[in-house]
């Protein structure tokens, strides 16, 4: 078996045996967590479609407790789409979330997990010590940046003035990560990206 296999089937293995501990009625997310790790996709998705049903109707508190559960729980994990998976994101996830925000605005919790650097820096906004909207933020932000100079020297997607707006803002960024390793790497990234940019800048001033 593939490594990654594995760590995606454990992944499912751990939170079924999470989810029971929060909370019994959320037996058949466990279910569908073990008869997905065993491979049976069909079955599962049949566990998964009632658990759907039942919390579809749930009130809201219930939902956002079993969505906050599982967002911290997918966080970093290998096989988080697995935990995840698009039918559960679209008809509970995603509406509960954004309902989440008109019913608590001043929580930063849905906004960190939507996502996106509008929600990330709101999220950050409310909760200036959130350790993991901050990370986010930086991620999708250098993401932004190296989609518009991949294609260097040969074409350039974006706005350099914009992209190297946007790696100073990163740069405000690193000192609220925690992780040493993490901020270094994410400096080396934001140093590569400014010296792509610039290079680009100064071939463009030369042919013009």
């Amino acid at each position: 078996m593939h490594y990654w296999r594995e760590q995606y089937f454990e992944t499912l293995r751990n939170a079924a045996a999470d989810v029971v501990r929060e909370s019994v009625s959320w037996q058949d997310y466990a279910d569908f967590c073990l008869e997905y790790e065993r491979g049976l996709r069909s079955q599962a998705f049949l566990i998964l479609e009632r658990f759907m049903s039942r919390m579809e109707h749930e009130h809201f508190m219930e939902r956002r407790r079993f969505v906050s559960w599982l967002m911290r729980t997918a966080e970093g994990r290998d096989g988080r789409h697995m935990l995840i998976p698009h039918p559960l994101a679209i008809r509970i996830v995603e509406p509960t979330l954004l309902e989440w925000t008109e019913v608590e605005p001043s929580s930063s919790e849905p906004h960190r997990w939507i996502g996106g650097p509008e929600h990330l820096e709101k999220a950050i906004e409310l909760d200036p010590m959130d350790q993991i909207a901050p990370k986010k933020l930086v991620i999708v932000l250098l993401s932004q940046v190296g989609n518009n100079t991949h294609e260097l020297p040969h074409g350039y997607l974006g706005s350099a003035s914009q992209d190297l707006a946007t790696l100073s803002r990163v740069e405000t960024l690193l000192p609220r990560l925690a992780n040493e390793d993490d901020r270094a790497a994410y400096a080396a990234d934001i140093a590569e990206e400014r010296y792509v940019i610039h290079e680009h800048v100064r071939r463009q001033s030369r042919t013009s």
